[in-house]
């Protein structure tokens, strides 16, 4: 049954259905149900969605106050969290565009698509290298670019021309007209002029101006941290990413957001490419980072959204290692402390480690594999044991009486030593 018509007749639905708001945030819900507001929100939900539903269709919808604060992992940056009913928001916006813009999308344009994270991206590079090299027995060479502050340098009224024009061509459905005025309050507002800082303002010290919404006129800039952000800052860039492979006879390509990778038998075209990508952007209010800009020979390797890849293999970046050793630190700390160890930090500890196991098993790692285990101290292994299930796949899980006496008979380890005769 339609929920919208159990409460209203469809005359009054003015296209946006007050069953597309509930299922945005049920969307919603699933990633931000511990938040306070969130909570609140849900506490009353059907009367919440309504009246955001009935704020919609009569077009008296206004974004809410954003939590600002900034960041240091895995760079040092700027985030604004929307208010739980504006992230219903974005999840109707995105729930309504993203099967259009999927279609529109590069297979290599990634980010912010099911299936299309940082490993696809670093596998379809290497494709690309592979292919472009002719499985590595021919010259080719890697041009890395990066834009300059490229959220924080997005023109609003380019952007909501770009979508507008997308959605004029392709959009279909009765509701165009409200979709385009939530896109409107959505990429117009300027949420830096009414926030709620989470942290104190010495935290922006250091943070770059063309990094952060509070260094712009308002006519420019999105929020990091929004749905749409991310989907809307693929599109503006999509234009290109299609002359690139398509006019520019460039097939061997990838973007990441902003960052892009180019693969080409010739340096020299290369070149020629950069500077057509300049112009572009130039036109478009970007422009190219200039200490980010690398043209190396394959076999020289390229850094791509934390995976260092090389002919033939490739591997976890110097800064994801780093930020590992660091939290391993931290959790020998926690075990050295001599406080009482409790089950939650103990499944923090193995959800942590275990997102980094997985993450190693899709890299050349088994020399950083035992440096892991090497870092970890023995305090660990009275809680916790790592179990090798098929060659480089491990998995960390919490140890008793009855697993600890089979440590020795099975393919299992609680200790360093241990694995080390096990591997």
């Amino acid at each position: 049954m339609n929920v919208q018509s159990s409460i209203f007749n469809v005359e009054e639905t003015g296209g946006i259905s007050l069953e597309q708001v509930i299922e945005a945030f049920y969307d919603c819900l699933k990633r931000k149900r511990g938040t306070v507001n969130a909570q609140e929100f849900e506490y009353d939900y059907e009367s919440n969605c309504i009246d955001l539903w009935k704020e919609i269709n009569n077009g008296t919808y206004e974004p809410r106050r954003s939590i600002a604060f900034v960041i240091d992992h895995p760079v040092k940056r700027e985030i604004f969290a929307a208010d739980f009913r504006d992230r219903v928001v974005h999840h109707l916006i995105a729930r309504q565009i993203y099967p259009l813009l999927e279609r529109q999308f590069l297979v290599d344009s990634y980010s912010t698509q099911k299936g299309k994270g940082t490993l696809f991206g670093i596998k379809r590079v290497e494709q690309h290298v592979k292919a472009c090299s002719e499985n590595y027995t021919k010259d080719c060479w890697i041009l890395k670019l990066d834009i300059s502050g490229y959220f924080m340098s997005i023109d609003k009224q380019l952007l909501y021309d770009c979508i507008k024009r997308f959605l004029d061509d392709r959009y279909k459905d009765a509701d165009k007209a409200i979709l385009l005025y939530l896109l409107r309050k959505t990429i117009f507002n300027r949420p830096e002029k009414d926030c709620i800082l989470k942290v104190p303002h010495w935290r922006w010290k250091g943070l770059p101006k063309n990094k952060s919404l509070f260094g712009t006129d308002g006519k420019k800039g999105l929020p990091i941290g929004n749905l749409t952000s991310q989907l809307l800052a693929l599109l503006f860039l999509d234009e290109l990413d299609h002359l690139i492979t398509e006019q520019w006879g460039v097939p061997h390509y990838g973007r990441y957001v902003d960052d892009m990778v180019l693969v080409h038998e010739s340096r020299d075209y290369l070149l020629e490419v950069k500077e057509m990508i300049e112009a572009w952007l130039n036109e478009h209010g970007l422009k190219l980072h200039p200490k980010k800009v690398y043209l190396q020979h394959y076999t020289k390797g390229v850094m791509f959204v934390g995976g260092m890849i090389k002919p033939g293999r490739k591997y976890i970046s110097k800064r994801t290692v780093g930020k590992m050793f660091a939290k391993i630190n931290r959790f020998n700390r926690m075990f050295e402390s001599g406080e009482p160890v409790t089950s939650e930090q103990i499944d923090n500890l193995m959800a942590t480690m275990n997102s980094y196991l997985g993450m190693m098993r899709h890299y050349a790692s088994y020399n950083l594999f035992h440096r892991v285990l090497k870092r970890m101290n023995n305090h660990w292994f009275k809680y916790v044991y790592v179990e090798q299930r098929s060659g480089r796949r491990y998995k960390m899980a919490k140890m008793d009486n009855n697993i600890r006496s089979l440590c020795e008979s099975l393919n299992m380890v609680s200790s360093y030593e241990n694995l080390s005769m096990a591997a």
